[in-house]
């Protein structure tokens, strides 16, 4: 039987490959300064080189990988996805020169998803910090090469999609307990 999860992140990563080599980024990357009504939807699709794209593949294939060895609800998974993609949209509206590309956010709920899961092999109050600390941690590592700190921005985004997630988490457990 084929893993649903396995299935979702395969989808996801042949959209992902199909729309970056076929569709414009600036016709389904999402701003307020080169606004499409279309990029409300494709946005996680949307990705701005090549480097962008194998990060969030990889992202994506190994937290379903992840998920699929801890035997994650393939519907709580999904549902984490979604509500890590688009929580960066209301985000917009605090950050109105933001350009938002990738599925970055949405991997990052799922990734919480699978943390929790995760929890009897190491505790969220270790994980998620860790997880944190890494979001924010890249930042200061990649400002060693642009010699200032540039993406505090997009960590944000990526920290939202991470609550995004974790709250989907806990919402239903406390519904389903």
């Amino acid at each position: 039987m084929v893993n649903l999860i396995a299935l979702f992140a395969a989808a996801m990563a042949v959209m992902n490959v199909f729309a970056f080599l076929t569709i414009p980024i600036d016709d389904i990357s999402l701003s307020f300064t080169n606004f499409h009504p279309q990029a409300l939807l494709l946005f996680p699709f949307a990705h701005f080189n090549i480097y962008h794209l194998i990060e969030n593949l990889l992202g994506l294939l190994l937290t379903a990988a992840l998920a699929i060895e801890l035997d994650i609800n393939p519907t709580r998974f999904m549902t984490a996805y979604a509500l890590g993609a688009f929580i960066a949209v209301p985000l917009l509206f605090f950050f109105p020169g933001a350009v938002i590309a990738g599925n970055s956010t949405a991997i990052f709920g799922a990734l919480a998803v699978s943390l929790d899961r995760a929890r009897g092999m190491i505790p969220v109050k270790f994980s998620y910090p860790m997880v944190v600390m890494f979001i924010f941690g890249v930042s200061v590592v990649n400002s060693f090469e642009a010699g200032r700190m540039i993406a505090v921005r997009s960590d944000v985004f990526h920290l939202a999609g991470f609550i995004a997630g974790a709250s989907a988490t806990f919402t239903n457990r406390k519904i389903h307990v």
